[in-house]
């Protein structure tokens, strides 16, 4: 479990990368199309439509990524008080809702696809781009992310059955102040560590790794 949930980590990262990538790519064709346009007089026609696409791409592949790390978990001012049972409760719950609407999406973007795909259809766009072109790679990140919620479902449920609430927190609860701190530490190269004799949190509501 613990190898597969690290893989999916690493590929959501290394996606996650990729459509920075893109989101800098279509900034820069926004940029140099505005510039052009009031330096030069020169305008690049299609330059928005392709940065859509690299928009629409870069963003669904960031979503695994977005869930892995638990960034997209921000409210916290009651689930903090709540007791370890009930929060693994919510955090399932959370998890099997945001697999439906995910598997929603899913399902419709490939239906999408391959009627693109099989029709031929194209953009009613000066560059005449086939739709199925930047859709499939957007559809992967739908189903990429749908991936992502079903292995982090599996760890979670993992986890509890084991009585493991520390794991299934890490994997599906909400980011703690401490974590939150000490990735963005990490981040500049500087180790977290607590200060001597500060009070340490119960070991049962603890989340440190």
């Amino acid at each position: 479990m613990e190898t597969l949930w690290n893989a999916t980590s690493r590929i959501a990262r290394i996606f996650a990368c990729l459509g920075g990538v893109l989101l800098l790519v279509a900034a820069g064709l926004v940029s140099t199309e505005v510039v052009s346009r009031k330096m030069l007089t020169v305008v690049y026609s299609g330059s928005d439509e392709v940065a859509a696409y690299l928009f629409a791409v870069g963003t669904t592949w960031s979503l695994a990524y977005a869930l892995v790390t638990r960034g997209h978990v921000r409210i916290d001012a009651l689930y903090g008080r709540l007791p370890l049972r009930m929060r693994a409760a919510f955090d399932i719950l959370a998890l099997l809702t945001l697999g439906i609407v995910a598997f929603t999406l899913l399902d419709g973007g490939f239906d999408l696809v391959y009627a693109n795909f099989i029709e031929g259809n194209r953009a009613n766009t000066p560059l005449r781009t086939p739709l199925a072109l930047p859709q499939i790679p957007w559809l992967f990140g739908l189903g990429l992310f749908f991936f992502s919620i079903a292995v982090a479902l599996l760890r979670t449920l993992t986890a509890l059955r084991r009585g493991d609430y520390v794991t299934a927190n890490q994997t599906a609860g909400v980011v703690s102040q401490d974590e939150e701190i000490e990735s963005e530490l990490a981040a500049l190269g500087i180790a977290f560590g607590r200060r001597r004799g500060a009070s340490q949190p119960p070991p049962e509501t603890s989340n440190k790794r």
